[in-house]
This record gives C-alpha cells, structure tokens and sequence, in this order.
C-alpha cells in the first residue's frame, strides 16, 4: 500500500534535502523547527510499528522532552534528549537518535 506521505528524514542530509523541497513549495520551514517535527515523526513512527497499529500518540513538551500518552490521555512515559535538546542530539548523532528513538518506542510498546 503506497501512501502520499512523504519518507520521514533521517538524516541531516535528507532534513536539508526536504527543506528545499519546502521552500521551492513556497512553504518554508526553520532547520531546527523541521528537525523537532521529525523526530516527534520518527518517534511515531517506532511506537505504531512496534505496537502494530497508531494506538498510543507522542505530543510534544519542550525543547527536551517527548511524552508518549495513550489514547485515553494516560501519560505512558517519556523521550527525554541526551543533551541541552532533541534538535541538537539529532544534529550531533542522528543515527544514535534513530537507534534510541526506536529503543524508546519499543520499551513503551513492551510495557502495554
């Protein structure tokens, strides 16, 4: 089943790439604005694969904490940064961030 979404990035290569394709769209996006969007959609992404299926949602907080809350409002835990911010973790290390993203995603579908 293909969908119209595009491929989250995963890299900072692929942020710079869609953020040309934003601006030549005429929707101009802030590097680390599009990289904290990405991670709440990687983050995503990990908890509906490993809970096979969009159950439990993650909302953003603050500039270094992501909270995973059910879908009756439950807060179920959090992804807290390594450093002063997601965006910055991201920027420093983005294939450990994917690697702890998913870790983080799979321990709370673990805990359910």
């Amino acid at each position: 089943m293909m969908n119209n979404q595009p491929m989250i990035p995963e890299t900072m290569e692929q942020i710079r790439q869609r953020m040309a394709e934003l601006e030549q769209a005429g929707q101009p996006i802030a590097e680390d604005d599009l990289i904290y969007q990405t991670i709440q959609d990687l983050l995503q992404a990990y908890l509906d694969n490993a809970e096979e299926g969009h159950y439990d949602s993650v909302k953003p907080v603050d500039a270094k904490n992501l909270d995973f809350v059910s879908i009756t409002g439950r807060k179920l835990g959090e992804y807290q940064s390594h450093s002063d911010s997601l965006v910055n973790d991201f920027k420093t290390n983005d294939f450990k961030m994917l690697l702890d993203l998913e870790a983080a995603a799979n321990r709370i579908a673990g805990n359910r």
